[in-house]
């Protein structure tokens, strides 16, 4: 067997394998069938990667392969990237042209990618995999390329079932949701690989939906109390949502351009070590450009994602607009939804803590009060207020006109409008991109994987990384 420095090169000596592929000056390339070790002189065209790259996604044996024997042979049988592509195609049930649009790639180099996959070059193999959910490091080495099967299925049910509705899924809008799973991966890896940690692990999901005697709103209350106290916030105003989602319980939040019915979705898939993954999508468009709207979307999610088991998520849970933020203690016969509406708006703004704000009588000022000190919007407050009392008193309809602070607005702002790559796609901007920028930094990932996560070119990726860093993209953690 190679010795760890024969394989990841000088400088490792003494440490284990993982440490010495983290430690690991060596690069590695990769074709769409073999990987080599980098050697510059060579002028190699396929996709770097760093040490700790190759390692984690083909293990030492094929490392070893490599260096013993010039090349390591990566594909599995003759067909194996083809067959993956060619499965989740058939899957998603999307026209070539919709994902040739979402990869940036020709629709003949999609159809190719079915039939004849060596044809076309590695970097847009990448992107179309990146695009439809699967992992661009196992094409053609893990059958079906790390692909989520379930969630894809879900995906075209949801496209069947509201195929002519107005509230319709486009084959767009389920590439999105396909793309949403490869972000969500791979910002956990990311986030894994920086040493990150997250709370969300402190949360179990809940099954129970209520009963006639005791409502699913009282059990979404109850689950708001629980989580603040688990986090420790007490009777707190949350200051910023996203922060705490995606800081605190280092959960994925992807920001994207939904159809405008869409308030936002939790979306399930699988991670690196086969266990279930979850994130946010959160729609940019519509009524979430109120940042109070956005707060109350982020804060049902939350709730779905923290306690639905799997067997109400279903791989992808679509909010609508309507329905998430109706009063949660009016008639609904979705009780997954009226439990999510109910923990949104308690763990936004405790009950308690609202009675001591709007004291009896209610007045139009304690509604401000109340909306201005919890981030949440007349209609919630008014809601929230008046069951707050057990709707024993009138809440006034009209208040002062007021709206979010200019500080509220800073702290919850989508961060995606002004971004120094043009190129990359919206719901690759944010967190998602801070870690990208973060690890590319610590060496643990190439630029040419940082160039594809952003879908941005390699020469723009260079250009701008010192404006990037300037912003705090990178280092705000």
């Amino acid at each position: 067997m190679s010795s760890v420095v024969h394989v990841f090169g000088s400088g490792v000596e003494g440490l284990s394998r993982e440490d010495a592929a983290r430690q690991s000056s060596r690069s590695f390339v990769r074709s769409e069938g073999q990987l080599a070790v980098y050697e510059e002189s060579r002028n190699p065209t396929g996709h770097v990667l760093t040490a700790w790259e190759a390692f984690t996604a083909y293990g030492f044996d094929v490392l070893e392969e490599a260096v013993e024997y010039g090349s390591a042979i990566l594909k599995r049988s003759k067909d194996s990237t083809s067959g993956a592509f060619k499965s989740r195609m058939k899957d998603l049930g999307l026209p070539h042209r919709s994902v040739g649009r979402a990869a940036k790639a020709p629709e003949a180099d999609v159809a190719a990618a079915e039939s004849a996959p060596s044809q076309v070059p590695l970097a847009n193999l990448e992107r179309i995999s990146f695009v439809l959910g699967l992992d661009e490091r196992l094409l053609g080495f893990k059958q079906g390329a790390g692909g989520d099967f379930d969630l894809a299925y879900r995906l075209r049910t949801l496209q069947a079932e509201r195929s002519g509705r107005a509230g319709g899924i486009s084959a767009g809008t389920v590439l999105l949701f396909a793309e949403a799973a490869s972000i969500i991966r791979v910002q956990l890896r990311l986030q894994k690989w920086l040493g990150i940690e997250s709370e969300c692990d402190r949360f179990k999901p809940h099954p129970y939906y209520g009963s006639p005697t005791r409502p699913a709103w009282n059990i979404g209350y109850e689950l708001a109390e629980n989580a603040r106290e688990t986090l420790g916030l007490a009777d707190a105003p949350i200051d910023s949502m996203r922060e705490l989602v995606e800081r605190r319980l280092g959960i994925p939040v992807i920001q994207a351009r939904l159809p405008r019915w869409i308030a936002g979705a939790t979306v399930m898939t699988i991670d690196d070590d086969g266990e279930e993954a979850r994130g946010v999508v959160l729609n940019t468009v519509g009524e979430n450009n109120n940042v109070w709207i956005r707060r109350a979307t982020l804060a049902h999610e939350l709730g779905h994602l923290l306690y639905d088991p799997d067997t109400e998520l279903k791989n992808i849970l679509i909010d609508s607009y309507s329905d998430s933020h109706r009063d949660p203690e009016s008639p609904m016969d979705d009780f997954v939804e009226q439990r999510a509406n109910a923990f949104a708006i308690s763990f936004l703004a405790p009950n308690s803590a609202v009675r001591e704000l709007a004291s009896t009588p209610i007045s139009g000022e304690s509604v401000s009060r109340v909306m201005q000190t919890f981030g949440i919007s007349h209609t919630a407050a008014r809601y929230h207020i008046a069951n707050s009392y057990y709707r024993q008193f009138e809440v006034p309809s009209k208040v002062n006109d007021t709206g979010p602070s200019d500080e509220q607005t800073a702290v919850e702002n989508f961060t995606i409008d002004y971004f120094p790559l043009r190129d990359t796609p919206y719901q690759r901007r944010g967190r998602f991109c801070d870690l990208v920028v973060r690890c590319y930094d610590a060496g643990i990932i190439s630029e040419d994987t940082a160039v594809l996560y952003l879908g941005c070119l390699a020469e723009d990726f260079r250009k701008n990384l010192d404006l990037m860093r300037s912003l705090g993209l990178g280092e705000s953690y």
